[in-house]
């Protein structure tokens, strides 16, 4: 906890980023992604040998729990990337043991793709994922090569996979949009189909991962106008301390057009800044005077903080807070 506030890290990873894992040629430029990524955000020289692992659920674990640490919950998220990873690079079953080792402070985001497994395959999973590994939301990726990209609105791929979901209770579909990795088209990773799909759908919330930079603008638009939609501070935000005034920036326009109740916390760990930190950064983070002036931006209250942080994911998931689960107990 942090001044009273329950924390809840939207966006870990256990990445399988070994070398025999990266599928040729299109592979390796998000290998390449990943690292350059890294290096950026943590400010300082990282081994590439260090990088390129099997992260174990266990290492991931001790970044985000350690005795230090005010982070309470955190989501550990699957990543169906099977045109670029062997295993899509964050597997089901390597994401659930970090469950199985957190079972209090760790849910299991699951993930499958329509396109690259195929649409029966993919509802299989969502069976599979949800009712035998407890998934409480399900992680999407719409931009692929090989022209197996596909829309988040397309009724006859997507919808019956949120229908599916909704049969068996999980309302919460997040999205991968912006934040090119690979050789993926571009315009796929825009974010107008999530639009159409949260009004198809006003029964499910979406949310968008990565502000889906370089298209923030029409991202934050979209979600400003659909109040099932919210927007993940995931990849953006860890250039916090590198790249403060743009941080601060692309953060004002979402707190101006969407909101603090939409928005969550994201570390990306194990890639990206120490999870305490960045979390250290983003909590004593405020909105420039002059963009506050010049451009309307409000000012980041200890409020905001705690819904940010984590208040709002434990309302997506029907969580209480933390101290008064402890109360209860």
């Amino acid at each position: 906890m942090r001044e009273g506030a329950t924390i809840f890290d939207n966006v870990v990873h256990i990445h399988n980023l070994s070398e025999d894992n990266v599928i040729e040629p299109m592979g390796r430029l998000a290998q390449n992604f990943f690292y350059r990524n890294l290096r950026e955000t943590r400010g300082e020289g990282v081994d590439y040998g260090r990088f390129a692992q099997a992260w174990s659920a266990r290492e991931v674990g001790n970044l985000l729990f350690h005795p230090g640490s005010q982070i309470d919950y955190a989501m550990v998220q699957t990543v169906p990337m099977f045109d670029l990873y062997v295993d899509g690079l964050d597997a089901v079953e390597r994401q659930h043991e970090l469950v199985r080792l957190f079972p209090d402070a760790v849910v299991f985001c699951g993930g499958t793709d329509p396109m690259l497994r195929g649409l029966n395959t993919a509802m299989h999973d969502l069976d599979h994922q949800i009712v035998d590994l407890g998934a409480r939301s399900i992680k999407f990726y719409t931009a692929h090569t090989g022209g197996m990209s596909w829309r988040m609105d397309d009724p006859k791929v997507a919808f019956p996979m949120y229908e599916r979901m909704l049969e068996h209770g999980v309302d919460i579909a997040q999205v991968h949009k912006g934040n090119p990795i690979g050789p993926e088209p571009l315009a796929a990773l825009a974010a107008h189909d999530v639009g159409e799909a949260a009004l198809a759908f006003p029964q499910m919330r979406f949310i968008i991962h990565h502000l889906g930079v370089p298209y923030e603008d029409e991202t934050i638009a979209i979600a400003a106008r659909y109040p099932n939609i919210y927007l993940s501070m995931s990849t953006w935000i860890n250039f916090i301390e590198v790249a403060p005034r743009l941080t601060a920036e692309r953060l004002g326009k979402a707190l101006y057009g969407v909101g603090s109740d939409r928005i969550l916390f994201g570390s990306e760990a194990p890639i990206g800044p120490d999870p305490q930190s960045l979390l250290d950064a983003v909590w004593n983070f405020q909105i420039p005077e002059d963009l506050r002036e010049g451009y309307g931006y409000p000012a980041i209250s200890d409020a905001d903080r705690a819904k940010m942080c984590g208040g709002n994911l434990l309302d997506l998931l029907g969580m209480p807070p933390l101290a008064e689960s402890a109360v209860a107990s």
